[in-house]
């Protein structure tokens, strides 16, 4: 398709309402929810919320298919959330210990939805038993298990949970063991060093990154095996194995220690998930900015647009120029608070004070915690206004 039938169907859909905006093209996110599907084989594919931070665009995915099955969410109070808008099954995928969150997810107990707890430390797992005392409620819980490599001289993954051997999870597990109202149910293992690292058409760095990858990959199978074999020793019967994320789809399929893979940025498709060998998806999402300067013939400067991702410093953390796609940023000013000026070799006539330009956010989950509204289009027509977890401040992301 050539960009600008995509230009001009977001112009025509998106025209009199006042910029910057943040957009969805639903039959996009449709192809790229078919290729998860394809993608995970025959597993559930659990959706990170995270990425996309919108109960209507959620509502979608779930309704597109059964497969997506359960929420790997932020917090406890994000699952709240989610579970007032009528949303069920969270796994809150990352471990919490304030009053605030315990007490959150005492009320999914108390609502007869299903939520699961992640832990990594006995401390954790204390809180949350505090809040259930003088209740009859039971709380499962998932063992975060660390499935980053640590070759000495290089550390390749993030630095997550503390639980690494089977010998740690059997002693977490056992501790639990000792609690009336947790019941463990299984492990998350997530491989961040290949879920999260793009190794195509990263120049000189892809042949290496790819070969860090499948050494690691070999590393993060026979630790999760192991981990769940001790457990199982020890009597504990695991229903749930969660691993995976949208770059490693295709990996952590053939993994059989896995019983439900995650997947949340393949929805949108933002900018970082350009750089990968063996998924491939096409951009859903973005935002749109007005041309208000023309300071040269092949310059087009727009209002806003300074949204850059979070995590370690980088070019790659930028927005990207989307439509048109020859569109670049001067080096010496990049995305700003207040305007950003784009260089457009050979521009075409219709660009021009008062044209929207396109562009995409290196990360999926942040343009929606950037814009409270997002407009998903089908055809050349806005078909819903949604809002999105900006526009609910009580929602902690």
């Amino acid at each position: 398709m050539d960009w600008r039938e995509s230009y001009e169907r977001y112009t025509q859909a998106l025209q009199g309402i006042a910029r910057p905006l943040a957009l969805l093209d639903e039959e996009v996110l449709y192809e790229n929810a078919q290729r998860v599907l394809a993608y995970a084989g025959s597993l559930p594919v659990r959706i990170a919320t995270k990425s996309i931070r919108c109960v209507a665009v959620l509502q979608r995915l779930f309704s597109y298919s059964e497969r997506f099955q359960g929420m790997l969410c932020m917090s406890a109070r994000e699952a709240l959330y989610l579970a007032q808008a009528g949303l069920d099954d969270f796994f809150v995928g990352y471990p919490f210990y304030q009053a605030a969150e315990t007490e959150a997810f005492r009320s999914l107990l108390e609502m007869k939805k299903r939520a699961i707890a992640l832990i990594d430390s006995p401390l954790q797992a204390q809180a949350l038993e505090q809040v259930l005392q003088g209740t009859s409620l039971k709380a499962e819980v998932c063992i975060d298990v660390d499935v980053s490599s640590d070759w000495g001289w290089l550390y390749f993954g993030v630095r997550r949970s503390p639980i690494r051997t089977p010998e740690s999870a059997v002693q977490l597990a056992r501790f639990l063991r000792g609690l009336s109202h947790l019941h463990l149910v299984g492990i998350l293992a997530y491989e961040a060093q290949i879920a999260g690292v793009g190794d195509k058409g990263v120049g000189w760095k892809g042949p290496m990154l790819r070969l860090l990858k499948r050494r690691s990959l070999t590393e993060i199978k026979k630790r999760r095996r192991e981990v769940v074999e001790a457990l199982q020793a020890e009597g504990f019967s695991l229903s749930l194995v969660n691993g995976g994320g949208t770059g490693s789809l295709t990996e952590t399929k053939e993994d059989p220690t896995v019983t439900e893979v995650t997947a949340g940025s393949a929805f949108f498709a933002p900018a970082l998930f350009d750089h990968y060998e063996r998924v491939s998806f096409i951009p859903a999402a973005g935002f749109s900015l007005e041309i208000v300067r023309r300071p040269h013939k092949e310059i087009f400067t727009c209002h806003g647009g300074g949204y850059i991702a979070s995590g370690a410093v980088g070019k790659e953390k930028l927005p990207r120029p989307w439509l048109p796609p020859q569109a670049e940023f001067l080096p010496h000013e990049g995305a700003g608070e207040i305007q950003t000026p784009v260089r457009i070799a050979n521009p075409p006539a219709f660009l021009d004070i008062g044209a929207p330009l396109y562009f995409r956010h290196a990360k999926a989950g942040e343009l929606t915690q950037r814009f409270p509204l997002l407009y998903i289009i089908r055809g050349d027509s806005v078909v819903e206004k949604a809002l999105t977890y900006a526009a609910h401040p009580e929602v902690w992301v």
